[in-house]
């Protein structure tokens, strides 16, 4: 051993202590453990704000679509009571139709009278 070893082998023992004493205090696997659970608590947010922000696209396209929508179904509405005003007296044709029908059939099947 040189003069110089032995001169700095007590800030060695003191230098190597609290190193130690900083390991013991704060243990580099235990940061570790933790610097990765937070690096994937933030990877997590980070995938669930960019799954909310896809959420909120297509909340703004089904908005953006209710009224043309709700348009489409007044002006279907309206349509079909037009086609209901056409057709009220076809069905009543055909109920006067039917009826005549009913009313033939009635005197075709009838049994002659005397028999």
């Amino acid at each position: 051993m040189s003069l110089l070893d032995l001169a700095l082998a007590p800030l060695r023992t003191l230098f190597g202590s609290a190193e130690r004493d900083v390991e013991e205090a704060f243990p580099v696997q235990e940061i570790e453990r933790i610097q990765t659970r937070v690096l994937d608590t933030a990877e997590s947010i980070k995938r669930a704000t960019e799954s909310i922000e896809g959420h909120i696209v297509v909340v703004e396209t089904l908005a953006t679509a209710i009224t043309p929508l709700t348009q489409a179904v007044v002006e279907l509405t309206y349509q079909l009571a037009q086609l209901n005003d056409v057709l009220a007296p076809v069905a009543g044709v055909e109920r006067d139709v039917s009826r005549l029908e009913h009313l033939f059939g009635r005197l075709r099947h009838q049994p002659p009278e005397g028999q």
